[in-house]
């Protein structure tokens, strides 16, 4: 469990400063000794005060917004505050020689009122407590003597310490005013405080120490991580000491070391860390009147090679669960392929998808047997456990999400494979009883709903084609009701219920965009259409494609925009609000809507006595145009001016639709029942109408 390397060096050092943090410095060249440094902070503190020329108080700190401090000096209030400081160097081995010793405080606040601050720090002897001595004592020797400014001031107290450390091991120190006469004070940090306390540093010379620690980083739970300590015998007499190594205070190891004179010796020990976590790691050792300790706190992390494994079982059982329903998913997937691929069908814009179910089937299939493969023939076996590398693991958590991956998407793309196979099977079945039908283009069904009843011929049979229907929601132009409520709920409903494609689009509506959509779907915008813009959508319609715009109540309305657009087709957005005294939801301005025009497939997935939630404005139709949903007898409609438009029993029109070329337009005075306003109230009550219009426009009615 250790190595020994000796190595034998000339233990030279120019020059020796003491150091601010506890550790090896260097050896000395006079005396032959290894100069060590340690910081010891106070072990007792307090102050007095004196008040009409008496010993008025002691305090052991003083508190304030949460700092502890010391008083030194005289106020107007108190004379005579004096500090004091008591240090243990019992961590400082008997046999060592004092190189210095420095009384250091943090000086957090200073008061002229005579002279410049001169301090005196002074000996006095360990009769005192800190929370109550009385009388306070009184100083000995003036040991140094310092102008107080703010920050770190450092006293020499070398002589006093070195002379006495042989005797004693517990020294204090009392600070105060040299001439108790002048008006100066000053607040101190005292050993309380959480930064900056009162600490005396020392630097000694021994004959042997530990002149270095190191810790393996980084360190794994599990995993050797190697510690080496280098033993330095500055004398000129070999020395043998024992060595321990401590963990977090207990002995894990231990031996006896023989170190030359004038030479070093490093040990290594092989340390395994059981588990993930802080540990304080000690070099010691112990010899003939002298000791000596170096600490390291490392971070262990957690085995990487036990998470590997964890993970690894953890995707193992995953996939194991999951497999069967994939697998089930898939032949039900390529047997339905096949079916359509013998009656003709082409699968359009499927293709892609299957391709990438296919290919990803025997890729996810592929790593799985890496993955047994290496489990089989690469285990690691680490302190008698059975572990797992990274890549044995890489492969089974990619066979995993693969899984998961294809799951989504062969439930996506299936159900359109099945619908169009119940619409083309029997026309394959039954080629030879027909004989008088054109082939053409079979739309991707909708969920529950049979799309484009176009006639094939059986002899031709192979030039149908799937279609998926791709919805463009415009975002550009600021639309108020997608910004400030989403349109979550509609997006939702038009993939999981449609099954179609949704992209909502921040971008210009030009021709290069729209030719990629069947429907665009356009809410009252903020900003005006262009004018290319305006044409753009026009020609989408007149060539096939579906445009359900929505507008909203008189002082939003872009009645310019949205006008420009619809008017020349024979419907109008009006410049109105809607009313109803007796039909609403709270208000006479957020009314219900529920009269509907049977004789359009766009209503037939209203139920009866429907009510709509609707905030918005009134249409107007003419030409072709025919109006699709009404407002109750009981509703009116009001200008800006408050005037009514459309008195109770007028029926007011709120949603209109008309046929342009080889497409279609369905208008909707309300842009809030698209979106999730309300606790999506709206669109819930508004989607079996949305639903009926969209596949109106999709020609799927």
């Amino acid at each position: 469990m250790k190595r020994l390397a000796l190595l034998l060096i000339v233990l030279i050092v120019a020059g020796v400063m003491p150091l601010y943090g506890a550790g090896y410095v260097g050896a000395s060249p006079s005396q032959g000794y290894i100069i060590k440094a340690v910081n010891v902070t106070a072990s007792a503190d307090a102050y007095s005060a004196y008040k009409y020329g008496k010993y008025y108080k002691w305090y052991s700190y003083h508190e304030y917004n949460g700092k502890y401090e010391l008083a030194v000096g005289n106020t107007s209030y108190y004379s005579r505050e004096r500090a004091y400081l008591r240090f243990n160097l019992s961590s400082i081995p008997a046999v060592a020689k004092i190189e210095s010793a420095q009384l250091c405080v943090y000086i957090a606040y200073i008061k002229y009122f005579d002279t410049p601050m001169n301090v005196g720090v002074y000996n006095i002897t360990n009769d005192w407590k800190e929370d109550y001595t009385k009388p306070a004592p009184e100083p000995g020797l003036l040991l140094d003597n310092k102008t107080l400014s703010k920050g770190w001031v450092c006293f020499n107290v070398t002589d006093y310490v070195k002379s006495k450390f042989s005797e004693q091991t517990v020294f204090s120190f009392l600070l105060k005013l040299v001439n108790e006469s002048v008006s100066n004070y000053a607040w101190i940090y005292s050993r309380e405080n959480p930064y900056d306390r009162p600490v005396l540093r020392v630097s000694y010379y021994v004959p042997i120490a530990i002149s270095s620690l190191s810790v393996a980083q980084p360190a794994y739970a599990g995993l050797n991580a190697p510690v080496k300590a280098t033993i330095t015998n500055g004398g000129s007499k070999s020395q043998d000491v024992e060595y321990l190594i401590l963990i977090n205070g207990q002995v894990v190891y231990n031996e006896t070391v023989s170190v030359p004179a004038g030479s070093e010796v490093e040990v290594e020990y092989d340390w395994v860390p059981p588990e993930e976590g802080y540990y304080t790691v000690t070099a010691e050792i112990l010899g003939n009147g002298f000791s000596d300790k170096s600490s390291s706190t490392v971070y262990v992390y957690t085995n990487p090679y036990r998470m590997f494994f964890g993970l690894s079982t953890f995707y193992e059982n995953l996939y194991t669960e999951e497999f069967p329903v994939v697998s089930a998913l898939y032949e039900n997937l390529t047997s339905t392929v096949e079916k359509l691929q013998s009656c003709g069908v082409n699968l359009g814009d499927l293709k892609g998808d299957v391709q990438w179910i296919n290919s990803t089937y025997k890729e996810m299939l592929d790593e799985y047997q890496l993955f047994l493969k290496m489990k089989a023939y690469a285990p690691l076996l680490i302190n008698g456990n059975r572990l797992y590398s990274y890549p044995l693991m890489i492969h089974i958590r990619k066979a995993a999400f693969l899984g998961r991956d294809l799951q989504g998407r062969i439930e996506k793309v299936l159900p359109i494979l099945q619908k169009t196979l119940e619409k083309v099977e029997p026309l394959c079945k039954s080629k030879l009883n027909q004989t008088n039908q054109t082939a053409g283009n079979i739309t991707a069904p909708t969920n529950g709903t049979v799309s484009n009843q176009t006639n094939v011929s059986p002899s031709n049979v192979t030039n149908v084609t799937i279609h998926i229907t791709r919805v463009l929601i415009d975002a550009s132009h600021g639309q108020y009701y997608i910004n400030k409520y989403g349109i979550e709920n509609l997006k939702s409903y038009i993939e999981n219920e449609l099954g179609w494609e949704v992209n909502v689009s921040y971008v210009p509506l030009t021709q290069d965009v729209l030719k990629n959509y069947d429907i665009v779907i356009l809410t009252n915008p903020k900003s005006d259409l262009s004018e290319a813009e305006i044409q753009a959508l026009q020609q989408f319609v007149e060539n096939g494609g579906g445009l359900f715009v929505a507008g909203d109540w008189y002082k939003y309305v872009n009645a310019k925009s949205l006008n420009a657009l619809v008017k020349k087709f024979g419907i109008e957005f009006e410049k109105t609000e809607l009313m109803d005294d007796a039909n609403n939801s709270g208000k006479p301005y957020y009314p219900f809507v529920g009269i509907y025009n049977r004789e359009t497939p766009i209503t037939k997935f209203i139920p009866d006595g429907w009510k709509m939630y609707y905030n918005g404005d009134t249409l107007k139709v003419s030409g072709n145009a025919l109006w699709v949903i009404r407002a109750f007898s009981t509703g009116y409609a009001v200008d800006s001016g408050d005037n009514v438009v459309y008195a109770e029993g007028s029926e007011p029109i709120v949603a209109a639709a008309v046929q342009v070329g080889k497409g279609r337009i369905v208008a909707y005075g309300s842009s809030k029942a698209l979106s999730d306003a309300y606790y999506s109230k709206y669109i819930k009550s508004n989607w079996p109408f949305i639903k009926g219009a969209l596949l109106w426009l999709a020609h799927e009615d």
